[in-house]
């Protein structure tokens, strides 16, 4: 179904719309809620994401495809944790798509939990070879370069998937303070401005890759400026030791994956 405006032009009712969710953990909440059921546990999609909350508040018929860890390529072609590529959930007859990706092709949210780490953590934490290969400077920078027309193919995938959808690019929510003056906890200097420095690329080429392909972009990154890891209302999470299954640290906490679902309803009009 097509949302349509109500008789008295006022807000839109979305109930019964087919409604996929694509993206990465920033997407998928995981530690959140109660895992959702058939979803591999490596995925962390819970039931507290806001494209559960949304579907819930609109009546949405919702098929969230989204996943801890997910690339654009997992999002495309990739299969990963068993899963089929996220975008194989779109059908010609969806109504709306939201999708948070980008992050993880450059190493963001990583970069910041390695940063977290006390010197003893990290040797029980140790990351990955690939990780660790992945965000060298060359690797890194080559990553940053391609992100805009990656999250580009993702926006034509998602065009020609489901031609009549509403396809939003949901950006990833504020985690550190802008101003540079405000301490990061577990944090030096420099790893801040670094990761304040690929949240801005991750911000530059979600828009970018929207515009490219006529999707709209729902600007979360600026309007939880505010509210990062620390403040007094965060929607973020800072630095701490994750446990198996539970929340990721530097990632939203349920307030910010509510404050989301809101700005997608304001989107929306209903």
């Amino acid at each position: 179904m097509n949302a349509a405006p109500d008789n008295d032009g006022g807000t839109r009712s979305w109930a019964g719309a087919r409604y996929v969710a694509l993206g990465s953990s920033f997407a998928s909440a995981p530690g959140l809620g109660h895992p959702v059921p058939g979803s591999p546990p490596e995925a962390g999609r819970t039931d507290a994401n806001y494209a559960h909350l949304l579907a819930g508040a609109l009546q949405l018929s919702l098929t969230d495809a989204t996943s801890s860890g997910a690339t654009t390529a997992d999002v495309m072609w990739r299969s990963q944790y068993g899963q089929a590529p996220q975008a194989d959930a779109l059908t010609p007859d969806t109504d709306l798509v939201t999708v948070t990706i980008g992050g993880n092709d450059i190493g963001y949210a990583a970069s910041m939990m390695l940063a977290g780490l006390s010197p003893a953590a990290y040797l029980r934490h140790r990351p990955s070879l690939e990780l660790i290969k992945a965000l060298a400077p060359a690797a890194l920078n080559r990553n940053i370069a391609m992100l805009p027309a990656d999250m580009a193919s993702v926006g034509q995938l998602i065009r020609r998937r489901s031609p009549n959808a509403v396809v939003l690019f949901v950006e990833y929510l504020t985690v550190l303070p802008l101003d540079p003056h405000i301490r990061v906890p577990g944090m030096k200097p420099a790893q801040a401005a670094a990761s304040r420095r690929l949240a801005v690329h991750l911000a530059l080429a979600t828009e970018a890759g929207a515009n490219a392909t006529g999707c709209s972009v729902l600007r979360v990154a600026k309007a939880s400026a505010d509210h990062y890891a620390g403040s007094d209302d965060p929607w973020t999470v800072g630095a701490f030791l994750p446990t198996e299954g539970g929340p990721l640290p530097f990632h939203p906490n349920q307030a910010g994956h509510e404050a989301v679902a809101r700005m997608i309803r304001i989107y929306l009009g209903a």
